[in-house]
Order: structure tokens, then C-alpha cells, then sequence
């Protein structure tokens, strides 16, 4: 049987991006992004990008939230910026993405 190390990471995880919404549904795209826990918007263009974080403790936990913001009808495009990775138990960086 497998362990399952998910739950007993000490990964921290905190990663970027642009979100492309059609403007018509901007304010439920927003909406959808701030609903998934550890998402934060940080500005928002004139043009309607939107660009927010997501934090979480391993590459599955931080690509199943970008999958839930990603699926949603009013998204044209979602890109990833920047990916960063600290490991908790020693206080060092592994090397961004």
C-alpha cells in the first residue's frame, strides 16, 4: 500500500497568472477566482486582465485550484506567470518555475 505524503508536505507553494475573462462576465470571473481558497486578485486592466495568485502546499493542490478557475464558462485564457516553492521545514527555496 502507498502512502499518501499529501497531507504531511512541508511544501509551500505560491504561484501566478493572468486570467483572460470575457469582459460581459468580469465580475463572475473575479467572483469564481476569489472563491477558491488561497486565491488572491492583486490588479485588474482596464482591458479586463486580471492577475492573481494561488497558494498551496504541493503542485496537485496548486494545479486542481488553477483547474477549477481555468474550467469556468467566462474564461478565454488563463496563464501561468511564476510558480515558487519553499520547503517549511528547512526555510529554503527550491528553485521557482
Amino acid at each position: 500500500m502507498t502512502k499518501n505524503t499529501e497531507d504531511t508536505t512541508s511544501e509551500y507553494h505560491v504561484a501566478s497568472f493572468v486570467a483572460y475573462p470575457l469582459l460581459a462576465q468580469l465580475d463572475e470571473v473575479k467572483q469564481a477566482i476569489t472563491d477558491v481558497e488561497g486565491s488572491e486578485i492583486h490588479a485588474t486592466s482596464e482591458e479586463g486582465k486580471i492577475v492573481f495568485t494561488i497558494e498551496g502546499n504541493s503542485y496537485r493542490d496548486i494545479g486542481t485550484k488553477m483547474d477549477i478557475i481555468r474550467v469556468h464558462k467566462g474564461i478565454i485564457n488563463l496563464s501561468p506567470v511564476y510558480h515558487q516553492i519553499l520547503d517549511e521545514s528547512t526555510g529554503d527555496d527550491v528553485a521557482p518555475l
